[in-house]
């Protein structure tokens, strides 16, 4: 698990977002842009078996953090999200919001057209930062 690696200040941090692959660059290029200093992003590299003290140990050092976002790219059935959403409801207390940013669910992995999948990430990439 890889902890925020720009320096934030971690008490004004009160989004923590959570990614795993070439989201992470997409969702770091991004919270850059717009200079968000209030999001950290925890890059996941482990799933399994998922390293729970290591996230609760991430997770406490911000301590005024109202919501914790699950981003991935690939469609809401598809990725981790159901399969590790537990997870992060086992680490965080109450008054933190658990959230999804993605793809809606799909039958097919890709949606079959260039313009299409570029609209979902640009979207994604922005339901995780907003």
């Amino acid at each position: 698990m890889l902890d925020e690696i720009d320096p934030l200040d971690p008490q004004a941090v009160t989004r923590v977002v959570l990614c795993a692959g070439k989201v992470y660059y997409d969702v770091l290029d991004a919270r850059r842009a717009l200079k968000s200093n209030h999001i950290a992003i925890v890059r996941v590299e482990q799933l399994y078996p998922f390293p729970q003290t290591q996230f609760k140990d991430i997770l406490a050092r911000y301590p005024n953090m109202k919501q914790l976002v699950w981003c991935q790219e690939e469609p809401e059935n598809q990725g981790a999200w159901h399969q590790i959403k537990h997870r992060f409801l086992d680490s965080v207390g109450g008054g933190v919001e658990l959230r999804y940013a993605g793809r809606p669910m799909s039958a097919a992995p890709a949606v079959g057209s260039h313009r299409l999948h570029m609209e979902q990430q640009r979207q994604l990439v922005a339901d995780a930062l907003d």
